[in-house]
């Protein structure tokens, strides 16, 4: 395991991702209820970028295919709903899965010291 600088902490803003090349991830840290947290800028479905996503109730959702995802845990809070951020009924979802299962987007643990934030990669 690796522990990298990210960010410096007032570089973090509540609901906006900071993007980051950490070892070979691209990540996106942010701020959700005062705390810092990361996860991959991938989305489990198709591996398409998340960090164009929207981010609400700490989470942030998948602007390709609707996918929602906690930003501190990385579960899995909707899968696949939709088209580039249209809505589809529900009969479609299982079409636009194209047969992948729900998953998690892969988190990473965050630490702060001294003002700088770190991440942890394998």
């Amino acid at each position: 395991m690796s522990r990298i600088e990210v960010a410096k902490l007032d570089e973090i803003f509540e609901g906006e991702f900071h993007a980051a090349k950490v070892g070979d991830y691209k990540v996106l840290i942010t701020r959700t209820k005062g705390q810092i947290c990361a996860i991959e800028n991938r989305c489990p479905h198709l591996g398409l970028p998340l960090a164009r996503g929207e981010i609400a109730d700490g989470a942030v959702r998948c602007p390709w295919h609707g996918s929602r995802f906690d930003l501190c845990t990385g579960e899995n809070l909707d899968w696949v709903n939709g088209v580039a951020g249209i809505p589809l009924p529900k009969f479609t979802h299982g079409l636009i899965a194209l047969g992948k299962a729900p998953a998690p987007v892969r988190r990473f643990e965050v630490s702060v010291e001294d003002g700088i934030v770190y991440v942890d990669v394998p």
